[in-house]
């Protein structure tokens, strides 16, 4: 082959791995602790927890459930959309984090549900005693408890996934 054929094999293959090159994006984790998920489901069981700021590479889509890994420490696994942002999130050296919602706050608020709308209803139905509410709402079920529940039921999620992260 002579050196124009070279030339014109090296350009061909150069130019086909441009668009791989261009398709890597990354993005900043935008919530307080991103639950980076074995499964992209709900209840998938969390192998590790992102801070806010940290940057992941995307590999994969799957509905609302990207595939990413940690820019830090390549750790790979499944975040929801919702706890990520596309710009950089810088932090100054010595600032904590003060803002940011938790995935748990992120969750309701995509409901519609969230400490305004829950201040204003309470304001509108003054007569109703919100106890028992606040009693369930400390009650926390660890991912565990809620894929064995899932389980048992027989139940499947409804964002993916049917082994509830086993």
């Amino acid at each position: 082959m002579g050196m124009w054929g070279k030339s014109i094999l090296f350009l061909v293959l150069f130019l086909a791995t441009v668009p791989a090159f261009a398709k890597q994006e990354w993005l900043s984790v935008a919530v307080r602790n991103g639950a980076l998920r074995q499964q992209p489901m709900p209840f998938g069981k969390v192998i590790a927890s992102l801070g806010y700021g940290e940057r992941v590479d995307v590999l994969e889509e799957q509905g609302l459930w990207l595939k990413v890994r940690d820019q830090g420490q390549g750790r790979e696994g499944w975040m929801h959309r919702a706890s990520l942002l596309a710009k950089p999130i810088v932090l100054k050296p010595g600032e904590r984090v003060k803002a940011g919602a938790s995935e748990d706050e992120l969750a309701l608020g995509g409901k519609g549900f969230n400490a305004q709308v829950e201040a204003e209803y309470k304001a509108h139905q003054k007569n109703l005693d919100y106890a028992s509410v606040d009693w369930l709402e400390r009650i926390q079920v660890s991912p565990e408890a809620m894929r064995e529940f899932l389980a048992k039921g027989g139940l499947q999620s409804t964002e993916g996934g049917n082994t509830h992260g086993k």
